[in-house]
C-alpha cells in the first residue's frame, strides 16, 4: 500500500519541478513550457500587472473561489471526485444569510443558519454517496434541488439588507492592509493543509482516496468519510456565500452562476483551481496548498486578460483551456508512469 503524501510549494499542475521530467514524456515538458511562456508574455506586457496594488487585487479576487477549491479537495483526495452542487450550495446558503439578516437577526444568529443549512447539504449529498451513489449524478441532483430551494424561497427576487450591519468587517474590512476574506483565504488554508498533512483525518483522506479496500481494511468506511468531506465542502461554500453577501448587503440565487460572472461558473472555476493545482482527480495526492496556488493562477490570468481589455468570452475559454491543458498533462504523465512500471 502506497499513500502519497502532499509536499508544501510544489508547483502548479501535477508535480512539474522534480516528477514531470521524470514521469512523463517530452510532449508535456513542452507544453508546460509553452503555457508558461504565453502566461509571462502576457503578464508582463499587461500594464499595471507587477505593481503592489494589482498583486493584493489578484490574491483577494482567488480568495472566494479558493476557499471552495479548498473545501472541495478534501473531497477529490478521498477519491470521491467532485462536487457539482457548490454553487447551488453557496446560492441557497446566501439566500438564507440574507433573508435573517434582512429580518434583523443580526450576524451571528444568521451566520449560523446558514452554516446549519450547509451542514444539512453536505450530510445529505455525502451520505448518497457513502451508500453508493455515484458522485456525479448525487451532486448534479442536490444542486437542482438546493437552487429550486433557493428560488422559491427568495421568489427569484434580491434580498437586500441594509447598511450598517454587522457582516460589514467581513465583506469590507481589512487587517494590515489586506481584506478580511483575503486573510480568511490565508488562514483557511493553512489550517486546511495542516489537518491533511498531521491529523488522522487527513491520513484517512489520503488513505481511502488512494485505495478503497485498503481503507476497508483498517476499518475505514468510505461512508462516514464522504459525509465529512461533503460536509467540509458546503460549509466552504456557506462561508463564500456569506463573504459575498456581506459585501454587497443583498443575495441572489444567481449569484454564482455565469449569469453574474464575468469568467464563468463558480463551480467550473473551482474544479478549474482543484485540477490546475494538481490534484488527482482519482484521490490519494494532492493538498490544499496545491489548490490554494491553482485559485492565485487562475485569478492571475484573468487579471492579466482584464489588464489587455478581453470580455468575458475569452476569459470564460481560457479556463475551459486550463481545465482540457490540465486532463492532458495528468494523462499523459500517468501513462508515462506506467511505461516506466
Amino acid at each position: 500500500m502506497n499513500v502519497q503524501t502532499p509536499t508544501l510549494g510544489i508547483g502548479l499542475f501535477q508535480p512539474i519541478v522534480s516528477k514531470l521530467t521524470r514521469h512523463s514524456s517530452g510532449l508535456v515538458v513542452a507544453m508546460v513550457v509553452l503555457f508558461s511562456a504565453v502566461f509571462l508574455y502576457g503578464a508582463f506586457t499587461a500594464p499595471n500587472f507587477m505593481t503592489l496594488f494589482n498583486l493584493k487585487t489578484v490574491i483577494r479576487d482567488a480568495a472566494l473561489v479558493g476557499i471552495m477549491a479548498i473545501g472541495l479537495t478534501f473531497v477529490t483526495l478521498s477519491g470521491n471526485f467532485f462536487l457539482l452542487s457548490m454553487k447551488e450550495t453557496a446560492a441557497l446558503c446566501i439566500i438564507a444569510f440574507a433573508t435573517a439578516m434582512s429580518a434583523g437577526y443580526g450576524f451571528e444568529i444568521s451566520f449560523l443558519f446558514s452554516m446549519v443549512i450547509a451542514i444539512a447539504a453536505g450530510v445529505l449529498q455525502g451520505l448518497l454517496i457513502g451508500l453508493g451513489g455515484n458522485p456525479i449524478v448525487v451532486t448534479l441532483g442536490a444542486a437542482g434541488l438546493f437552487f429550486g430551494i433557493g428560488s422559491f424561497w427568495s421568489d427569484n427576487l434580491v434580498v437586500s439588507f441594509r447598511r450598517p450591519h454587522g457582516a460589514e468587517w467581513l465583506g469590507t474590512g481589512s487587517f494590515l492592509g489586506l481584506p478580511n476574506i483575503t486573510v480568511a483565504f490565508i488562514v483557511i488554508a493553512i489550517v486546511a493543509e495542516l489537518a491533511l498533512r498531521y491529523t488522522n483525518f487527513g491520513r484517512q483522506v489520503y488513505l481511502i482516496g488512494a485505495n478503497r479496500a485498503a481503507g476497508r481494511a483498517t476499518g475505514h468506511e468510505n461512508l462516514s468519510m464522504a459525509i465529512k468531506v461533503c460536509t467540509i465542502a458546503s460549509v466552504c461554500s456557506a462561508f463564500v456565500a456569506i463573504a459575498f453577501a456581506a459585501q454587497v448587503s443583498s443575495a441572489h440565487v444567481n449569484y454564482f452562476s455565469s449569469s453574474f460572472g464575468s469568467s464563468g461558473d463558480m463551480t467550473i472555476l473551482v474544479i478549474a483551481t482543484v485540477m490546475v493545482g494538481g490534484n488527482s482527480i482519482m484521490g490519494g495526492y494532492g493538498s490544499t496548498i496545491r489548490s490554494s496556488l491553482g485559485a492565485l493562477f487562475i485569478s492571475a490570468v484573468d487579471n492579466m486578460m482584464v489588464l489587455h481589455d478581453f470580455n468575458s468570452g475569452p476569459r470564460v475559454l481560457a479556463v475551459g483551456l486550463m481545465i482540457v491543458f490540465s486532463i492532458i498533462v495528468f494523462a499523459l504523465i500517468n501513462r508515462g508512469r506506467r511505461v516506466q512500471e
